[in-house]
Order: C-alpha cells, then sequence, then structure tokens
C-alpha cells in the first residue's frame, strides 16, 4: 500500500510529504524485522499514524485518480518487486528519477 499509494502520488494524485512514505517504510521494515526474531507482527504505537496517513492519501487516490494512474502505479510496483532495488522512495528522497 506505501508503495502504491507513492506511484499514484507520484503520477500527480495526493500530497502526502515523501518523509511519510519513507517513515511509512522504515517502519514496515521494523514490523518485518521484529517477525523473523518473534514472530509477532505489530506496529509501534508512535508508527500508526504513519500508515493512517498513508491509508488517508490511498482512500483521497481512490476517489480521485483515473483507473489508468491505478493501473500505471501496479505496473510500476511490479517492476519494482522484480527488480533489485531496495526501495523505489530512496531515489525520489535523494532527488533522483524513479524508474518505471
Amino acid at each position: 500500500m506505501i508503495y502504491l499509494a507513492y506511484y499514484v502520488q507520484d503520477a500527480g494524485f495526493g500530497d502526502t510529504d515523501l518523509i511519510i512514505y519513507a517513515r511509512a517504510e522504515a517502519a514496515m521494515e521494523r514490523v518485518l524485522q521484529r517477525a523473523e526474531h518473534s514472530r509477532a507482527w505489530t506496529l509501534d504505537a508512535n508508527d500508526i499514524p504513519l500508515f493512517e496517513a498513508v491509508l488517508r492519501q490511498s482512500d483521497r487516490q481512490l476517489a480521485n485518480a483515473p483507473r489508468h494512474v491505478h493501473l500505471g502505479a501496479r505496473y510500476r510496483l511490479d517492476c519494482f518487486v522484480t527488480s533489485e532495488r531496495a526501495s523505489p522512495l530512496r531515489a525520489a528522497a535523494t532527488g533522483h528519477s524513479v524508474g518505471h
């Protein structure tokens, strides 16, 4: 959801600060690390507002962005998943273009 919302926003539909996406991604990485060690799939209470912000953005995007934008975001997500990149957000945070 984090990456899909980011990709739809990158296509012109959204206004969430990129730092929110980056922090939500980091929080998800912590969840995954914790799950590997303790099998506990839980969010830290301090991270919940990050995911709420991404979900609110995603809801607005679903209501306002055309279908082709969502399909394009899904295509970009599929490309990212099959790539060797660690994150689509890191290139955006450093000001580089994100590959399609």
